[in-house]
């Protein structure tokens, strides 16, 4: 009998995904990983500009690579499942 569990992912950005949990059907021993790649999320640090406003040595403005998401502007959202066996109680 296969359970479906939904488990609802509440993002800092205000947008809400879904991701619907069910183990794999061929699964073997060891690790078993599954991936999800949600991209495009705009880089909160510097506002999706990819550089933010620094000073220099001389207290003159210049523009500065954002280290958050190197320069892009945005960000990719990587939610790692990893199923292992349940301990039983007893």
């Amino acid at each position: 009998m296969l359970i479906n569990k939904s488990l609802k992912l509440d993002i800092m950005s205000g947008i809400n995904k879904q991701v619907v949990l069910v183990p794999p059907s061929h699964m073997q021993k060891g690790r078993n990983r599954e991936l999800f790649v949600s991209p495009g999320y705009t880089c909160s640090y510097c506002h999706g500009n990819g550089w933010y406003w620094g000073m220099d040595d001389f207290r003159d403005s210049m523009k500065v690579t954002c280290p958050v998401c190197g320069g892009s502007g945005q960000l990719d959202a990587v939610v790692t499942v990893e199923w292992k066996p349940s301990m039983k109680e007893g």
